[in-house]
């Protein structure tokens, strides 16, 4: 139950920061360009990149070495930062630290393919999913 609320209280504080950021981007730059979303995807990828060297760090200790305050900041980075928090602020930062992980186990062909199929499968859908809509009208 603790890490249902870590992720829950995590996910409605990533998306609320991700809407004031689109909102203050929007007040500040304007609308001409996407601000807002790449604010966002670039500053939680580098959260995202915090968060996956404090729990590598932590998880390579044995569990018994690890005292119970560290166990619980552990379960709250990973569960309310990571899959929580920047979940919801941008799942950029997820497809990022899932290519950065096969590109550091030697497997540059995975990184690639996850690269490719994100970008070109999330394309492909929103124009679908927009086409599909337009044809009901």
């Amino acid at each position: 139950m603790r890490d249902v609320l870590l992720v829950a209280i995590g996910g409605s504080l990533g998306a609320l920061t991700r809407w004031g950021v689109g909102l203050a981007a929007a007040h500040l730059f304007g609308r001409g360009f996407p601000w807002g979303t790449l604010l966002v995807n670039v500053s939680g990828s580098f959260v995202m990149g915090i968060a996956m060297r404090m729990l590598l760090d932590l998880e390579s200790q044995p569990p018994e070495a690890l005292p119970p305050a560290i166990q619980t900041q552990l379960a709250l980075w990973h569960k309310g930062v990571a899959l929580g928090f920047l979940g919801a602020l941008t799942t950029f930062s997820t497809f990022s630290g899932d290519t950065l992980r096969e590109l550091q186990a030697g497997q540059p062909s995975l990184a690639l393919a996850n690269i490719a199929a994100n970008v070109l499968l999330s394309l492909a859908a929103v124009w679908c999913g927009f086409v599909m809509l337009r044809g009901l009208e």
